[in-house]
């Protein structure tokens, strides 16, 4: 007697939607019918589409005359899915260990180049102030023209300093 799609998920114990994806145009030109039942248009499968349903479903099962575990094609695939995800774990974590190194080494490499920075930034302070006593210390010749000119600034300097300072309220400035 032709079976529903119910009654076959109830008796192979899979969902509804595992029976549908079986049925392919193929499957259903050759095995599928529809009936009315109770007024409702129904489909069913017939005996050699159900046969072939029991084997799929049934056939890969492995099960014990003890009434133990059984092993099907889903629980291999699903073994098989395991041990992939186990690979891509392993593989995830040694690329993280990877880059755990790589973040250590570049963090070596940051600190070494700002410890050079700093040391350049004291050996350009250094020349500068060398640089700067040694210009205090070199005796100047009156004749030059930047000792002329920079004693006419300060001469300019200072008279425009005194003709402002009077003039001006606030007192600021030069």
């Amino acid at each position: 007697m032709p079976k529903t799609i119910r009654e076959l998920a109830d008796e192979f114990d899979v969902s509804k939607q595992a029976i549908r994806k079986k049925l392919d145009a193929n499957f259903r030109a050759n095995y599928v019918q529809t009936v009315t039942r109770n007024g409702v248009q129904t489909l069913v499968i017939t005996n050699s589409g159900y046969l072939l349903l029991k084997q799929h479903f049934s056939g890969g099962n492995n099960q014990k005359p003890d009434g133990g575990t059984f092993t099907s094609n889903t629980g291999n695939r699903n073994q098989d899915t395991i041990k992939l995800l186990n690979q891509q774990l392993t593989i995830k974590d040694s690329q993280i260990k990877e880059k755990d190194a790589q973040l250590k080494s570049m963090q070596k490499l940051l600190d070494q180049s700002q410890q050079l920075q700093l040391m350049a930034e004291k050996k350009i302070e250094e020349f500068k102030s060398i640089t700067l006593k040694k210009d205090d210390f070199t005796p100047s010749n009156p004749e030059s023209e930047d000792n002329k000119a920079h004693a006419e600034e300060h001469s300019e300097d200072a008279n425009i300093g005194v003709k402002d300072k009077s003039k001006r309220w606030w007192r600021f400035g030069k």
